[in-house]
């Protein structure tokens, strides 16, 4: 009878447990990519809407005082439609109850986006726009 020869190598059972391991590896890191890159899209998507609050924002503050009203606009950022508000609303700033002639705050706003919003108040100057 031939003596058998120890033979080195991986059994079928380790090569299929050595992949399935890889495998489950390799899912949590494509999951770990695809949110990072989610999230990354979406702070892009912000950055872009803020810089139309504040364009909106010296745009409401280069207007004729007299011509201050609310609104809003329509803006398209990577396909997806948002409404920019804005709101003009007299302002109490020496807390007598009575608003001050002259003095508004103006906010502008996303809407459905609570974190998204720029206030400022404007001061009636003499006809000219001027900020506190």
């Amino acid at each position: 009878m031939p003596s058998r020869k120890k033979i080195r190598g991986f059994t079928l059972v380790e090569v299929l447990l050595a992949t399935a391991i890889l495998a489950l590896m390799a899912t949590g890191f494509a999951s770990l990519y695809s949110s990072g890159l989610s999230s990354l899209t979406s702070q892009k998507d912000r950055v872009v809407l803020n810089s139309h609050l504040s364009s909106r924002m010296e745009e409401l503050k280069s207007r004729d005082y007299s011509n201050l009203t609310n609104g809003s606009e329509v803006v398209t950022v990577e396909g997806e439609s948002y409404t920019i508000n804005w709101t003009v609303a007299p302002v109490d700033l020496d807390g007598d109850a009575a608003t001050d002639a002259g003095v508004v705050q103006v906010t502008v706003s996303v809407a459905g986006v609570s974190d998204l919003t720029i206030t400022n108040v404007i001061v009636n100057t003499s006809g000219q726009v001027g900020k506190i």
